[in-house]
């Protein structure tokens, strides 16, 4: 997978996790090596494996919430760029 297709995928999963559509099977099969990411790619990939596996801490603490969801539009942001 290239660069570019991987700033791809993971800008549109971004978007899916932000407008509540995450889905962590694709975007495992879709990377299946996060290793050769580059520094705001793996940033990316892990916040959306984290998003996927904390939804009971956003549900319990909005702040942490809140947090992930400025993150993830701060990473989108930057792999738009």
């Amino acid at each position: 997978m290239t660069e570019n297709d991987s700033r791809s995928v993971l800008t549109e999963a971004l978007k899916r996790a932000l407008a509540g559509e995450d889905d962590p099977v694709q975007l495992r099969n879709a990377i299946a090596n996060p290793h050769r990411l580059s520094a705001v790619e793996k940033s990316a990939w892990l916040q959306l494996h984290n998003w996927s596996a904390d939804e009971n801490l956003r549900t319990q603490f909005p702040k942490h919430a809140e947090f992930s969801r400025r993150r993830m539009n701060e990473l989108l942001e930057q792999l738009e760029a």
